[in-house]
Order: C-alpha cells, then structure tokens, then sequence
C-alpha cells in the first residue's frame, strides 16, 4: 500500500463503521431456509489423479507440472493428487458422512475426449463418472458438474486455447457428448469456472496453466470467446436436452468484493468491480448486455494512445450481444475475500503498459490487520460477503444466486478452528443477505477435501477433510469444520456455540436414504521404365548455349532465422525457433540453433558483397516479425531492426540489387504462438498489422513482395507433423486450420497492398508455395496423384489461381466424408464463407513457386488404414516414395528429378491459364566442401528444363538459387548445406567461401545462358564485375 498510516486508520475505522459484521455472540441458532442446498465441491485435476491411466490424455495442468514442475509449491504434482479416480467410492462415503445435498464436480475433458474432439470417446473415462454419479445418487446426493474448471487438453491449448475463437465449437462439442452421456441423471450444470482466472491469471498474469503473460490481450481475448462458448452451451441445452433432461444450467463467477479506500475512490472500486467481474457479469445478467461501458472506453482510449490499430477489448456483435445476455439460469457465485482500492496520482505509470491494471489506474490491497489465512490473497472479511450479495441484488435485479464455492485455507491439522470461524461468519452475513431479500438457494463450501492447490500444490489445505499424502492410501480425516459442517447441515441452522466431540467418529448412520437408484508395410513397384519413356529428361549432352528470355530475373535467396543470428540483441524479442532451439535443443541436428547463425545482423555488408561477386539482379531475404515489432504488435516498433533492414535494402540498392522481401518465413514471434499462432483466426488481422509497418517502412524502396513463404510447410510440417516449429502432431485438424487462415492473411494483406501503397509505391505481390511434382506409378494410379497433388499445393493454389477459387472439390469431399464417419460433427476442414472465396480468388500478381524435387504415388488396397486416423494423409488415402535409382542429395527426400520440374511447370500452365511465375527456391543439398559438382549438375538440369517450359510458353520471370550461402536448415541444423557460398560456422567471422556452383551460377548471370560444359578456374578469387 501506498498510503499512509493515518490512512489506513481512518479506513478500518471507516469499514467497520458502515458495515453489517456477523455477530459472533448470537445465541440464537440461525435457520437455513428451507429448500436451500448446502454441498461441498472439488475440480478434475485437483483430486482426481490417474493423469496418464485408462486412455486418458494431457491436459494444460499434466503439461505444466512436467515440463516446468518447480513452478509448483515445492514441486508438487497432481499426477495422484488424492486419487478420486480410484477412491470414488470413499468420497461418496465422506459425502454421506457430512449429509451432503450435493457434491460439485468438475469433468476432465481430456479423460472423456483424449483426442479433444467427439471423434473418441474414452469408455474408461465415461464409466469412471457413470460409477462416481450412481454411488451419489444411490444415497440421494445430487451431482452438480462444472464442464470445466481450468484442465484445457493440450492439444487445443496448442491452437491458443481460449483465446481462439475456434473454442467456442471445441466446447460446445465437448459439452454436447457430457450432456448426452450424463445429463439423464444430472439436473445442475455449470459451464465454465471463475472466467477471470482462466483469462487474467492464465493469459495474462502468468500465475495458472498456461502460464502466459499478455495481460491487456490475450485475457480480453479469453474474456470474450468464454462469454460466447458459455451462450452457445447454454443455448444448445435449453433447445435440445431441457424438454427432455429438465435441468438448470449457469456459469461460475468467482467474485470479491472491492471497498473504496474512502469515499473519494468510490469510482475507482466500481472500476475496479467492472474489470474484474463485471466483465463477465454484464453481459449476461444487465438489461443491456456487453462489457461494461467504463471497460470499452478505458481499454479504446488507452489502446489508441499505444498506438494500436484498434481496442485491445474485442468488440461484440449486436448478434452476440443478444446471444450472451440472459443465457445463465442463476448466478454461481464463489467468494472468499475482499480488498481495500483506491486511486491517486500514484497509480498513473505504476503498472506495466500495456496490461489489464494499467487499463483500470487502480491499486488494491488488504488491510494488514485484517485476519488472514493459509493463502496471502485469503483475508476473513465477511462484511464484504454481505456487501458483494447486496450489490448483486441491486445492481442485477436479485438473480437467483448459488454459492458454488466459499471457503478458507489453513496447514495442516484437524484442529481448524479459523475454518470454523470462517464458515460460521459467512453464512450467519449470508443469511443476512437472505433476510434483505436475496435469493440464495445453494452454498457450498470449498473443499469437501485437501486437494492440489495449483501453483501452491498441496501447501495450502481448504479440505473439510484432511488427505495424507504420505499415505499411498491417501488417507481422508475429517478436520473440526466437517463435524461443524455436517451439524450445520443436519440442523439446517447455524448454531455459533455447537462444539462437536471430535472423539467420535463422523459417521454417516443418520444419513440419507439407501440406493434410489441401483501403422503396415506396403509393397512399392518399379516405375523407372515408365518414367524414362513418357518424360522430358534434360540432355546433360547439349553443346549448344542456351540463352534466357530477356528481362528475366536471376538472383538468391535466404529467410531471417536462417542466416540472421542476433537472437536477443538489439531489442529483438523471442520467436517459435528461438522457443524450441532453446526448450528442446536436440530436437535439432547436433543440437544446433540459429542463436548466431550466418550473423548476418553484423555482416550484411559481407553478404552485399557476395551479391556483387555473383552479379546477382535480385536478393530475396526475409524480415523477422520480433525484431520490428517485439511486442508482436505496432504499439512497439523497434527503431535497431528497423535500421538492420534500413542498411540492408540501402546497401543492396547502392550497386542496384533489387530487395524481394518475404513477410514471413516460419519464424513467428512466440507471443502469437501462445495463443495458437496460424490455427487462430485472429492472426488474420495480426499479420496485416505487422505487413502495414513493412510496407510504411520499406515500401518507397521495395517494390517485389511475398506475403507468406511455403504454408503447406508452415500448416502440415508445424501443426500436423511436428517436424517444424511450434513442433505440434495434429495432423488432419489443425493443419487444415491453418491453412484457410494463411490464405485469408494473405489476401487480407495483398488487397491492403493493393488499395493502399501499390498507387504510391508501384510494386507487386504474392505468395510463396511449394510446389513438388507427384508423378503416378503408373496410369492406373493417376487419380492417386491428381489427389496428392490437390492436397499437397492444391489447397493454396486453387482457391487464390483457380476461376472458382475455394478449396480443391476432391479435399472437400474426401476430409467430409472421413470426419462424418469419425464422429465429427462437421468437417475437420473449414469452409470458407462466399465472401472469403471472392477475396482469396486472385489475391496474387504471380505464382511464386519453391521447388525441389518429385514424388511417385500409388493408391491400392494396402494404403487402406495405412497412415494414423484422422490425419492429412489418411485423408488423402496415397502412398508416396522416390525410386531409390534416382540420383540423391544430403536430404533423404531431395532427388534429382529434373523431368518433374518440367511437367510441374506444363501443369500450372494448363490448369491455372499460364499465370506468371517466379522461381523463388530451387536448390540441392550436399556435405561440407568447395567442390559442389552434384550441385552444379543439378543447377544445370533444372534450369535446363524451366527453359524448356518457357519454349512450351510458360511465362516465367524470376529464377532463385536457394541459397546465397550455407544456413540454419530447420530440424536438420548445419548438417545440410545448400549455400552457393560455404559457411565456417567454427570460424567466428562465419566465413563465406565460393563453391564452385557459385562460380558456375555467375557464370550464367553474367552470360544469360546456361552453358553446360562451362567449367570454372576456382584458383582465381570470384571477384565482384565491373557495374556491380
């Protein structure tokens, strides 16, 4: 606190002046109301255990406590936690012991659906809360599920979680397949516990799993999608399972009550209010619905003033304004505290900007006399219980109102007096609250039992009983509050003078009523003589030279992460490579990392002079999205990157070598990664954002564009394969994803280029896709390769080249088909809308193709069930291989297959009316060593051939060698090499040598032909050309 002595004086005295304080000398027994339930309640991961049994998978918790377990008070875990999946039968016994009315119980998503979605039902899992809800019910204990309480999958924790929009569906689905197993039994549902913990502790503050910390983003991200996943829930149970079910559905807001300092910072404790709860209450129980009034203007003014483009609070449409209010049946409440606020000219610039707090301008604290607990934030204020229940009554037209949890932290012992005075001082105000007139129908004390506090693991215990976790048993010993508790609920009154005999037993023989209810090998053919006699193969005996087309572009390229080095200088932040590099470092070869790389951040003026040496017309390089703008936002651009690019593009510019800029290549700032990266529809906008900067930057200078480098490498490879950072294995599903955001991205940023700097700046744009060529085994296997190649760059190249646009037919139609037959309850490849299609369609002024090498497929019966279920590749039902005759390079799936280039590039000629094409990778892997004859020889032969089709009439602008020099290659480290110039990376100068393919690529620069008996003297230095 940041006030004085006196100050503090003057607001105790203030507090309990005004306030109505549980009178602790009552003799009178206090009645509880009848028809008012009073239970006890747990979460999933909290007691449950078992994190790993019976076909259960991880959840954001599971993932958390291994990778990172000293986060955790002393390292704890809830891998058993207190074994409930295993000890059902002994917490219906606690239950029946206490005279329960209800236990409050949350499901673990990822025990019931391990692969996230409806496509697997867990029967383990199912049966598990079968058993669990029939032993309560056999002793008239009703079951009240909370379909989630914090325990997200990982999987779609991996997809951003919350904050992707795409949750709504995630949980409505969920929340259909528990509504159909358990809602014949189960009449109280509660979809989503305490928001503001989810969203602000977990997104923002970094104190829960996920451990995030983008507080004044991602938490109003979260805020949002909780809101509409909560409506679309609520909405689908009272259509489709009330008429049937007759149950009662609501959300669980945890809620403090905040005690102006005086009465001078009465506004700043409604603030304050507004932020933390009525962010979520507002637009569900106001008349008028949506975020508080005082929360859009103060997030609008203080994000426009940081410089971003729009609110850091995501708006609501009209639509989901009309669907959010209304949509719970009561209001669940859990209390426990209450904080002192005030705001003076102190708080202005105290809290980090941005962030949720610098947004509000409050401080809030706790009165350092008040009676505390276990738990620092745990103050005994019941005068602000009542407070809290007043407000509500008042300001949301008294909702009916459940108590969901309420309860008090101590160590560990039976002897829990200070529960005891808790439990007893918050009821005897809440049924003040109910005298006043509040409707309160249920209380429930928080925990029926000791349990794994999250970032405090088991140090702090809220159990009416205490668990022994010593004990393999976990042990369960009723502390004084259960006796206390349990006569509180046989009595149905509060009595403050009852003094249990702990000397006896808590036994159940008064209790309720008994039972009211009882991967395969596949065969590969020889498809060379095929190959030999129908394709066009280059003549390695040509004598003549062969000249290219005028004005044709020859240059070399490379993409930031790759060569740049500078990980963390200059005020770069962390991108997805930095994260894996330097979390899972031999993931990679020799567990490299581009930490320094080709330290091209300090040797640009080297890396110019190697152009000049080669004559290049062009270099196309990449920016890195977190040295410009390390926020990953424009409220921060970062003047050093930006002058890193500034003398690049101007040094280049000085001897005329064209700047072709790359927008992305796969090195995402990990901020973005966190909330799902290219699997969040948000990052639509984020990428146009960061693309304004670049082109308000560099545009006056830059007139050669690509939006986006390689997206099926991006989707299938990062999010399907786990063979590229983020490193995740959600093939079929978030791959596809990814896909339409990428091209909705792209277009978004083409057609801003398009209408706003190409009338000024004069330059052109497109995206970049690979391109390899699928060739069938043979005829009959024609239909096979058609449908690879539709998959594999189809899905990119048809909605933005085709005449219809969309996806490729055959996709649409196959991934329907298998997601209907999987149990999905839509296809596992999204749609587009009509306006989609039409802003995709023709969102390119080119066709930049990066291509290696060629593929032969087959389609027979042993590919049926070959590849996992669901995947990309089941989808597609092919098997692909390269003929092991075929001339090889370092990288396993890089052959030398000439022929395919040429009729890749007849095929784009005919299938997309002959679009223009730039050639902006094309190379060949080898091993340390100057003298790169297999490179040179593959160089010759793929060139030869792109002729060959620009003879046939493809119209072809841009030829790229990858690459100007030895680089980071991904997985594969340093261990691969595809430079033009060699790398010392034992060399601290990282120097470059010229290859002799470096010689031979000059050659035909300087030339204009492709001579294939040209050979190099490599005794002579390659020297920069006059004009360069």
């Amino acid at each position: 606190m940041l006030g004085s002595p006196q100050l503090l004086f003057y607001a105790a005295c203030f507090v309990l002046a005004e306030s109505k304080v549980a009178n602790v000398n009552r003799h009178e027994a206090r009645k509880i109301p009848d028809g008012m339930l009073l239970g006890a309640a747990t979460a999933s991961y909290q007691v449950e255990g078992a994190w790993n049994e019976d076909g259960k998978s991880e959840n954001i918790w599971d993932t958390l406590t291994h990778h990172e377990p000293c986060v955790i008070a002393e390292c704890h875990n809830g891998d058993v936690a207190d074994d409930s999946y295993h000890l059902y039968k002994r917490d219906v016994e606690m239950m029946r012991e206490l005279g329960l009315d209800f236990y409050r119980f949350s499901l673990s998503w990822a025990r019931i659906l391990p692969t996230s979605f409806p496509d697997k039902i867990n029967e383990k899992g199912v049966e598990y809360y079968n058993n669990l809800i029939d032993e309560m019910l056999k002793y008239n204990i009703q079951p009240m599920i909370t379909l989630y309480h914090w325990d997200l999958p990982q999987k779609l924790q991996d997809m951003g979680g919350w904050t992707n929009p795409q949750i709504v569906d995630w949980f409505t689905d969920y929340s259909r397949v528990v509504f159909e197993l358990f809602g014949d039994r189960v009449k109280y549902w509660f979809t989503i516990n305490e928001p503001k913990e989810v969203c602000y502790q977990g997104y923002g503050l970094a104190s829960m799993a996920p451990l995030f910390k983008m507080s004044g983003y991602a938490d109003y991200i979260c805020s949002k999608n909780i809101l509409v996943a909560h409506a679309k829930v609520y909405h689908m149970y009272n259509n489709e399972y009330r008429p049937t079910q007759g149950g009662t559905i609501g959300i669980v807001l945890s809620m403090s009550f905040y005690e102006p300092e005086s009465e001078e910072h009465a506004e700043a404790a409604e603030d304050l209010t507004q932020f933390e709860w009525g962010v979520y209450a507002n637009p569900i129980f106001s008349k008028t619905g949506d975020f508080p009034q005082v929360m859009k203007e103060k997030v609008a003014a203080k994000s426009k003033a940081q410089g971003f483009p729009r609110s850091r609070l995501p708006e609501f449409t009209p639509e989901e304004i009309e669907f959010v209010k209304g949509s719970s049946d009561f209001l669940a409440v859990n209390h426990y505290t209450t904080s002192l606020v005030y705001r003076n000219e102190s708080v202005y610039g105290y809290h980090a900007s941005p962030s949720y707090y610098d947004d509000i301008d409050v401080i809030s604290y706790k009165d350092s006399s008040w009676e505390g607990s276990a738990s620092d934030w745990l103050k005994v204020l019941p005068w602000g219980f009542y407070k809290l229940l007043t407000k509500i009554r008042e300001d949301y037209d008294n909702p009916t109102i459940f108590i969901t949890e309420n309860g008090f932290s101590t160590q560990q012992g039976l002897e829990d007096n200070d529960r005891v005075s808790y439990y007893r001082k918050y009821i005897d105000v809440m049924l003040d609250a109910i005298d006043d007139g509040s409707d309160i129908r249920v209380y429930t004390a928080w925990s029926l039992m000791d349990n794994f506090e999250w970032l405090k693991g088991y140090t702090e215990r809220f159990g009416l009983y205490e668990v022994d976790y010593e004990s393999p048993e976990r042990t369960r010993t009723p502390r004084k509050a259960a006796y206390v508790y349990k006569e509180i609920i046989r009595s149905r009154a509060l009595d403050f003078h009852y003094e249990p005999d702990m000397s006896l037993p808590l036994n159940y023989a008064w209790c309720k009523s008994e039972p009211l209810l009882s991967y395969r090998e596949f065969h590969r053919f020889y498809a060379a003589c095929f190959i030999l006699a129908e394709s066009k193969v280059a003549n390695v005996n040509r004598h003549e030279v062969r000249k290219f087309p005028d004005g044709m572009l020859l240059g070399a390229a490379t993409a930031s992460y790759q060569v740049e080095g500078a990980w963390n200088e200059d005020g770069k932040s962390e991108n997805i490579w930095d994260t894996l590099t330097h979390r899972e470092p031999c993931v990679i070869a020799e567990c490299h990392d581009g930490d320094v790389a080709d330290d091209s951040y300090h040797l640009y003026k080297r890396d110019v002079e190697m152009m000049r040496e080669l004559g290049l017309d062009f270099y196309r390089f990449s920016l890195s999205w977190t040295r410009l703008l390390p926020t990953s936002f424009p409220d921060k651009i970062n003047k050093k990157g930006v002058e890193y690019y500034n003398n690049l593009i101007d040094e280049m510019l000085k001897y005329n070598i064209q700047p072709m800029i790359t927008l992305y290549h796969w090195d995402l700032p990990q901020k973005l990664q966190d909330m799902g990266g290219w699997t969040n529809p948000h990052i639509v906008d984020w990428f146009t954002d960061y693309s304004r900067v670049a082109f308000e930057l560099f545009g006056d200078r830059v007139k050669y564009w690509f939006t986006i480098n390689e997206p099926k490498e991006i989707c299938y490879q990062g999010y399907g394969l786990a063979s590229m950072a983020p490193l995740f294995a959600m093939s079929g599903y978030a791959d596809y994803i990814c896909s339409k955001n990428i091209l909705v991205a792209h277009a978004k940023v083409y057609h801003m280029y398009n209408n706003e700097y190409r009338p000024t700046q004069g330059g052109t744009i497109g995206i970049v896709l690979s391109m390899s060529f699928y060739e069938p085994e043979s005829e009959e296997h024609a239909e096979a390769a058609e449908d690879l190649t539709q998959f594999e760059w189809g899905v990119y190249a048809n909605p933005i080249f085709s005449k219809t646009g969309d996806f490729p037919q055959v996709m649409k139609d196959k991934v329907a088909a298998k997601s209907k037959a999987q149990g999905f309850p839509r296809s596992r490849l999204p749609e587009f809308t009509p306006e989609e299609i039409e802003l995709v369609k023709g969102s390119s002024d080119f066709l930049a193709i990066n291509h290696y090498s060629t593929a032969l497929v087959y389609r027979n019966e042993s590919v049926y069930g070959y590849h996992a279920s669901p995947s990309y590749y089941d989808d597609i039902d092919v098997n692909l291989y390269m003929d092991s005759s075929w001339d090889g390079s370092v990288s396993p799936w890089l052959k030398v297959v000439p022929w395919g280039f040429y009729k890749l590039l007849t095929k784009i000629r005919e299938d997309y009316d002959n679009p223009t094409i730039f050639i902006t990778e094309n190379g060949f892997s080898t091993q340390q060593g100057l003298e790169d004859d297999d490179r040179v020889s593959y160089y010759r032969k793929y060139i030869d051939v792109m002729l060959d089709a620009i003879e046939d009439g493809s119209d072809i602008r841009v030829y790229t060698a990858w690459s100007l020099m030895d680089n980071f290659e991904w997985l594969q480290g340093y261990t691969q090499r595809f430079g033009l110039y060699e790398v010392d990376y034992e060399s601290p100068e990282r120097t470059r040598t010229p290859r002799k393919s470096a010689y031979v690529y000059k050659e035909i620069i300087r030339s204009r032909a492709l001579d294939l008996h040209y050979e190099p003297d490599m005794s002579l230095p390659l020297t920069i050309d006059e004009g360069h």
